[in-house]
């Protein structure tokens, strides 16, 4: 056998539960999830002959396993959401202070555009650099950089409008409360 199937083979392997938990990220549900990576795994092992060298595997089969996840969507017809009950970025955490602000951003983070949603998960919840998310969304650098900067512009913005609502609501109670 060929060292990099042999290297691939192991990658797989030794790094199966992150796959799940990408596959699992978008599709929302556990069969579909193992069912993703299954797919990804036989493309991957199908195809280990285009993989240039074992330094480019990792982004190389991440980028498998994320377009199997978005082919599974566009075949039944949903869209990535975030779904605050299934979240794994906020599992475990209810009892936290923090967990509204959570709910909150995840709300405003599933109204941003896909490429955005990707982008920022892949970026900010699994530490993948700039460099690391365009090989696996094989777009240019300078692209994921100004896709993430737009993001997080949009939801400054978002979040700006929301304090102020919340200030103007607050002001009107206060208002309220000192007439009666």
């Amino acid at each position: 056998m060929n060292d990099i199937y042999e290297a691939l083979v192991e990658h797989i392997t030794e790094n199966q539960a992150q796959f799940y938990r990408a596959a699992y990220y978008y599709v929302k549900n556990r069969e579909a999830a193992l069912d993703v990576v299954q797919n990804a795994i036989c493309k991957g092992l199908e195809h280990y002959d285009k993989l240039q060298s074992k330094e480019a595997m990792a982004s190389w089969f991440y980028r498998i396993v994320i377009n199997e996840a978005l082919m599974y969507l566009r075949k039944e017809k949903k869209y990535i959401a975030w779904d605050e009950t299934e979240s794994d970025l906020l599992e475990g955490r209810y009892d936290e202070p923090a967990y509204e602000a959570d709910l909150d951003m995840t709300e405003k983070i599933s109204q941003l555009p896909t490429e955005m949603q990707v982008i920022i998960q892949l970026h900010f919840y699994e530490g993948k650099t700039l460099k690391e998310i365009a090989e696996i969304r094989g777009t240019n650098l300078n692209t994921v950089k100004s896709r993430l900067y737009a993001a997080c512009k949009k939801l400054g913005k978002a979040l700006e409008e929301e304090d102020e609502t919340l200030v103007t609501r607050y002001s009107k109670d206060k208002r309220k409360e000192n007439l009666a």
